[in-house]
Parts: structure tokens; sequence; C-alpha cells
């Protein structure tokens, strides 16, 4: 369903509450090629500069870990998902918790740890001010968003990786979903676990390109992003 202007208006000013204020909040949308980058500065708020890595190999972005690095610094890592006619859905994120930011470089780095939706908003309401004649009159970004494995809580990341429905329309309503997990470099629960696996923010995004594409109305929901991996088997150790 088309929204008016008004209600369009209306939701713009309901998302945006507050966002003026916030010194981490975007002022364009990010480019695709290095959206993890400004993904840290908003889920973590932080300006530490950090490093990205990108991944064309799915294994290759499984294996990585959002690490500090002794010689390159803070490293976080990508991974874009495609539709079969290569079409850009969603994009993966390794990201250093803010607690790891700021043991690094001190106290105030970084902080607190927000949501994945909260990039999701952010783009959202760059992205909706240049939509003139949107195809929804009403979004909303599903809270529930955190992944947990009760029964193997060192597991968590393949059932992040595992497929979900990214977006699905309910009551005339466009849903946006996520996932993501926080693993602090201080919980106790993990102080036994390597580095590697501690001090991370893990979040599933949606595509800018994606959602100018369902707000104009040319773009198909039920998008379904993630990837089975083999549990059995723990990944290779990687720095």
């Amino acid at each position: 369903m088309k929204a008016s202007g008004t209600a369009w208006v209306a939701l713009l000013v309901t998302i945006c509450a507050g966002c003026e204020r916030d010194p981490y909040q975007l002022r364009e949308v990010p480019d695709s090629s290095d959206y993890c980058l400004a993904a840290q500065k908003v889920i973590t708020k932080t300006e530490a500069p950090v490093v990205l890595d990108m991944h064309d190999e799915f294994m290759g972005f499984v294996k990585s870990k959002a690490i500090i690095d002794p010689e390159r610094g803070p490293v976080i890592q990508q991974y874009n998902w495609h539709d079969a006619d290569g079409n850009l859905l969603g994009i993966s994120c390794k990201l250093k918790s803010a607690d790891h930011l700021n043991l690094e470089f001190g106290a105030g780095t970084a902080g607190p740890d927000g949501l994945c939706q909260d990039m999701n908003r952010a783009v959202f309401t760059l992205i909706a001010k240049a939509v003139r004649s949107p195809a929804f009159s009403r979004v909303t970004f599903d809270p529930v968003e955190v992944v947990q494995n009760e029964d193997q809580p060192g597991m968590t990341g393949p059932d992040w990786l595992a497929p979900f429905k990214m977006t699905y329309v309910e009551d005339d309503t466009l849903h946006i979903a996520s996932k993501g997990f926080v693993v602090d470099f201080t919980d106790p629960r993990y102080a036994d676990a390597p580095e590697r696996f501690r001090g991370v923010h893990y979040c599933h995004l949606i595509a800018p390109e994606y959602l100018t594409a369902l707000l104009s109305g040319t773009g198909q929901v039920d998008a379904v992003i993630g990837r089975e991996v083999d549990r059995s088997t723990p990944p290779p150790q990687t720095r």
C-alpha cells in the first residue's frame, strides 16, 4: 500500500526522534563496499579507527574474527549477501565490542553497545527522505534480534549464520528483521576462551540498495539471507 506524504513524514518523525542529538548518527548512506565501518561507529558508538577486511568467499568470512591485531589495530570483517540475480540483499558484520575498544584505547572510547537495528534505522531514515512515493505506509524493525544458544553458548556463531527471513509484510507493514549477538571481552563466562572469540559484536544488516528498492516498490519481500555451516567440526583457528 502506497503511503501518503503526510503519513510518511509522521513515520519519519517517529523513527527519527532524538537522532539529531546523536553524534554517531549517519550523515549519508554508507557505500556497501565498506558498510561495516559505518556500522561499527553507529552500533558501538565509537570514533575509534578500525580496519575492514572484505570477504568474497563465505568460508573465509566464517573463519575470520573481529580482533585487535598488534600491528593493524582493531580489525573487523564484512560479507555481502546477493540474490540469484546478483542483487545485494544483506550485509554481515563482525564488529568489535565496545568493552574491548575501551580496554584497548581507554574508557569512553566506545559504547555502550547498541543494537544491530540501530544501523538499519539510521540508514532507513536517510533513504526514506529521498523516496517520494513510498510503497509502504508503515515500516517496523523487529525488536527480537538476539541470537542465543543456551545448550552450547560457544557455538552461537553457527546459529547466527543460519538462514533467516530478513524482510516480510504483515498487516500492510514492512518488517525488517536482524540477528546479532555480543560477547564482551570481560564476560567471565568466556574468560577461558581464546581472545579471538571475545570482544565481538556480530550483526546481519539490510543492504541500503535493497532497502531503497523495497521502499520504492521495486524490491521483493521475503528475502532470506544466511547459510548453514558444519557444526561438527570447529572452524580452523585464525588470528
